[in-house]
């Protein structure tokens, strides 16, 4: 796992930006999480529109993902993690 950039505070809150690189990586970030944490990602998505006279057309959309952890859990067969 590659660590892209870190900001750790005094109190040990902050934020970690981790790149994996093999399977094996999840298990590494299944012991680093805890429930309540966030976890933030960027994803491209096809949105397709359709106008008024019926023709589609379509467009790439940067998001980013903000997830809370509610559940954690490893599924050492997959190596990933489940909800």
């Amino acid at each position: 796992m590659k660590l892209a950039h870190k900001d750790i505070e005094k109190d040990n809150a902050g934020q970690v930006t981790l790149i994996p690189e093999e399977a094996e990586d999840m298990w590494h970030t299944y012991n680093l999480l805890h429930v309540g944490d966030s976890l933030r990602a960027s994803t491209i998505r096809k949105v397709q529109t359709e106008s008024s006279t019926g023709s589609v057309g379509s467009s790439r959309v940067r998001t980013t993902l903000t997830l809370c952890v509610a559940t954690i859990d490893f599924d050492s067969q997959a190596c990933q993690l489940i909800q």
